[in-house]
C-alpha cells in the first residue's frame, strides 16, 4: 500500500515518503527556531529602557567626526 503512494516532488512509495517526512521534520524545527529567536527579541525589546542612556553615550566621536586624521581627501 505505501509502494503505491505518490507524495508528489518527494517521490513515491518509502523513499518519497522518508523525504517528505523529513522535510516536514526540517520545517517543523525551523518554525520552533523562528519562533524561539522573535520570543527572545520581543523580551529584549520589553526590557529596554530610554532612562539608561547618558548624553555621554553619544559623543561627537562616536559620528565619525576627524576619525581621518583632518580633511586630507
Amino acid at each position: 500500500m505505501l509502494k503505491d503512494m505518490d507524495f508528489g516532488v518527494y517521490g513515491k512509495g518509502v523513499d518519497g515518503y522518508v523525504h517528505y517526512s523529513l522535510a516536514m521534520e526540517r520545517i517543523r524545527e525551523e518554525e520552533e527556531s523562528r519562533k524561539a529567536l522573535m520570543d527572545e527579541f520581543d523580551n529584549d525589546e520589553d526590557n529596554f529602557d530610554s532612562d539608561d542612556l547618558d548624553s555621554d553615550d553619544f559623543s561627537s566621536d562616536d559620528f565619525g567626526s576627524d576619525d581621518f586624521g583632518g580633511d586630507d581627501f
